[in-house]
């Protein structure tokens, strides 16, 4: 439970900030490293954690998460009459790594006016070091969680 409050924690600060600090990362969005976790255990944890805060999974595949949800804490200039609130729509990249069983994750949000229509428009959200910090402080809860035994059975080369 405290994974999913972490990651839920990420995700409405990376809503909600405006002109912060930008993190200090490659992507200039909040990204961490895995080390040595199996990756069907770290991609089902950012699953079960936005299906349990009320976001759909929008696709799901080998390299990224995108899930969303009605927002109720968006700008007023992103509402439309058509349809009201926008969606808060994350994405969650996993990037494979040269080290076996390592990969990036790098996390991005947008709001999306009008989704799923052909007036769909997007809004992007700029992550801030707040944010770079906190799913930091999870990496080593991700990590424990979905350690990848070693296999100490064949000693021989």
């Amino acid at each position: 439970m405290e994974l999913i409050s972490r990651i839920m924690f990420i995700v409405f600060a990376f809503l909600l900030t405006g002109c912060a600090a930008r993190p200090d990362t490659i992507s200039g969005n909040p990204e961490i490293i895995l080390t040595n976790v199996k990756f069907d255990c770290v991609r089902s944890a950012f699953m079960n954690s936005f299906i349990n805060e009320g976001y759909t999974l929008r696709n799901v595949s080998n390299t990224q998460i995108v899930a969303g949800k009605k927002s109720t804490n968006a700008p007023l200039w992103y509402h439309t009459f058509y349809l009201g609130a926008p969606e808060e729509r994350v994405t969650i990249l996993f990037i494979p790594l040269d080290i076996p069983d390592a990969f990036q994750v790098v996390s991005s949000a947008v709001y999306v006016s009008d989704p799923g229509t052909a007036s769909e428009k997007i809004y992007p959200v700029q992550g801030v070091q707040e944010d770079q910090e906190q799913l930091m402080s999870m990496q080593s809860i991700i990590e424990n969680r979905c350690r990848k035994k070693v296999d100490f059975g064949n000693t021989n080369q």
